[in-house]
């Protein structure tokens, strides 16, 4: 039996928002604590991007932005500075659906929406 795996926008949003962990995790910036704080809220945003349904509304406003092209999930060079930053500053106060919205809010702005 052959299991094919569907990509999905929550799978595509959740491998980005891993892969952000990591780079924050390799550049620490002279604050290790900070780095792995926003390492770990953005593997938690990733878990809950991943958990996701297909109508949610924060994931029609990336695709309407334009963030999804084939199997690559990209919200720009600002979306990447927001996820980059996550939870880095004092205090952390937000959550993985304030992450979502604060990255489709800025996908908006690429085309108007």
């Amino acid at each position: 039996m052959n299991t094919i795996l569907r990509v999905t926008r929550q799978i595509l949003v959740a491998e980005f928002l891993r892969s952000q962990a990591a780079w924050r995790l390799a550049r620490p910036d002279g604050a290790p604590v900070r780095a792995a704080r926003c390492a770990a809220a953005l593997l938690d945003a990733a878990a809950y991007a991943a958990a996701l349904t297909e109508d949610d509304e924060d994931l029609a406003a990336l695709a309407r932005g334009g963030c999804f092209r084939g199997s690559v999930f990209d919200p720009g060079a600002k979306g990447i500075v927001i996820a980059r930053s996550w939870q880095f500053g004092d205090p952390p106060h937000a959550s993985p659906r304030d992450l979502l919205t604060a990255l489709a809010r800025v996908a908006g702005r690429r085309v108007g929406v």
